[in-house]
Formats: C-alpha cells, sequence, structure tokens
C-alpha cells in the first residue's frame, strides 16, 4: 500500500501526469482546468489575491498569476520547483510565490488574506477535509469565492476508462467496493458523492453557487463547485 508520505516526496510527480497522452482522463482534466480559471477570471477583477492550495506543478497558479497576485501551496517540494519553472516560462514571477505547506494543518496566512482560493484534486487527499476547508474559510475575505472539486465515490465512471484499474478481475472489484479508488491507495484517498461534498462545504461556512461534473453522462467521474464564503 501506498503511505501519505508519497505526496511529500518526489514520487507523487510520477504518478501526477495530467497532461500525458497515456492517461485516460487528460481530456476531462483540460476541460476542469478550463472550467476553474473561466470561473476564477469571471468572478475576479485584476490584482486580486489568489490561493491554490494543493496545486502541484502550477497547472491552474501560473494561468491565473498573468491577472492575479497569486499563492500556490504545495507539500512537495519538488512540484513546487515545476511550478517555479512554468512561472519562469511564463514570465509571471513578480506576481506569483510558492509556500510549502501541509493542507492538512494550519495555513500559515493572516485570517482573510485571500480574495479566492482553490482546492483541486486535493479533497480526495485530506485526512479530515472538514478541517482543511474551515482553515481555507479563515484565511478567505468574506463574501470570497473557492472552487473545490472531489472524484465521485459512486464508482461506475471507472467502466468508461479501463486501462485506470487494468486487467484483473480481482483489482476491478477491490476498486469498486473502495469507491474508484484503486487498491493501493485506498490507505490514504477517499471519494466523495456530491452531496457529500455539498455537506462538508456548509459545514465549513459555503454556500453553494455553481457546479459542474465530467466524465460519462451516466456516472460522472468528477465534480466541480463553486462556493462563497459565509460567516460561521
Amino acid at each position: 500500500m501506498i503511505t501519505r508520505d508519497v505526496f511529500s516526496s518526489d514520487e507523487y510527480v510520477e504518478h501526477f501526469r495530467p497532461d500525458e497522452e497515456h492517461n485516460p482522463f487528460r481530456a476531462i482534466y483540460a476541460s476542469k482546468q478550463a472550467d476553474v480559471l473561466h470561473a476564477v477570471r469571471n468572478i475576479l477583477p485584476g490584482q486580486a489575491q489568489v490561493l491554490d492550495l494543493g496545486g502541484g506543478m502550477g497547472r491552474m497558479a501560473v494561468p491565473l498569476a498573468r491577472r492575479y497576485q497569486v499563492t500556490l501551496c504545495d507539500i512537495s517540494r519538488e512540484m513546487l520547483n515545476l511550478a517555479a519553472t512554468r512561472a519562469g516560462k511564463a514570465h509571471v514571477e513578480r506576481s506569483f510565490r510558492t509556500c510549502q505547506v501541509d493542507a492538512a494543518r494550519r495555513l500559515p496566512f493572516e485570517d482573510e488574506t485571500f480574495d479566492c482560493a482553490l482546492s483541486i484534486d486535493l479533497v480526495v487527499h485530506l485526512p479530515d477535509p472538514v478541517a482543511s476547508l474551515r482553515e481555507i474559510h479563515r484565511v478567505l475575505k468574506p463574501d470570497a469565492q473557492l472552487l473545490v472539486d472531489t472524484t465521485n465515490s459512486t464508482p461506475w465512471w471507472a467502466l468508461r476508462y479501463p486501462s485506470y484499474v487494468g486487467r484483473r478481475p480481482s483489482r476491478w472489484m477491490r476498486t469498486l467496493r473502495g469507491g474508484g479508488v484503486l487498491p493501493e491507495w485506498q490507505d490514504i484517498v477517499r471519494h466523495y458523492t456530491p452531496a457529500q461534498l455539498r455537506a462538508m462545504l456548509v459545514q465549513s461556512s459555503f454556500s453553494i453557487a455553481e457546479e459542474w461534473s465530467y466524465g460519462p453522462r451516466w456516472c460522472s467521474k468528477w465534480f466541480l463547485t463553486r462556493c462563497v464564503r459565509t460567516e460561521d
């Protein structure tokens, strides 16, 4: 089984390659990225403060730094190095900074610092998502926006992506029983239904403003939510 140390090590860079041609989810990763960028640009004026928590190699943060002041946080130093290289190539270094942060702990920012936060491909990795969402709430300004997603724990979407699981029937059974999580990741990853994500957001004092889904129409693979910070 894979342990939580994988996220802070360089090893996770090898696991998380959303833009590579062989990735079965490449097209929907691209669609989700486009929707996140479009949503942020629609709701925020230029020079706003954006927090990208668990943002990895900067797929969202670097494009947004062309217009906003972006703080990219990740637990992996190697991911942050990759992001800094991307930012240099995009010539956005002045509006882009990185911070090595464990999203499962208290965030090293003052209350009400940011106008918008992203939590993309992160919630499923957190041991206590509500605690982390409450930390995001703390560092957001009143009425600020959060974009957050989860993988669907109703696992039938996996049938659309057979290369994700492989050929062994026993592996399929364990993956489906694990809510779509591959067997080797089940100790540290948990998927959620849309209702569970909404409940966690309400518990964390966010109100739902907009929702998207990705993958098969008969069973979505991902759900993306835009929500607004409300008072506790």
